[in-house]
């Protein structure tokens, strides 16, 4: 199965806030979700989560931007 089968984006940063995207990983895994970053250029990231975890993903994504 490849890869964009199994996961879903569901952020992506540039420039100065790509320090987000690790803390973002952080913050889903201490949630007890699984997460990877690929990076689109230099200068972006992207953060992906399983597509069966997406709506924990989201209320996890929620609380963290009420964070940051």
């Amino acid at each position: 199965m490849a890869f964009w089968n199994r996961w879903v984006s569901i952020r992506a940063e540039g420039g100065s806030r790509v320090d987000l995207i690790d803390r973002l990983q952080a913050h889903l895994k201490a949630g007890g979700l699984k997460s990877k970053i690929t990076n689109e250029s230099s200068s972006v990231k992207r953060i992906h989560v399983l597509k069966k975890d997406l709506d924990q993903a989201k209320a996890l994504l929620d609380a963290f931007d009420k964070e940051h």
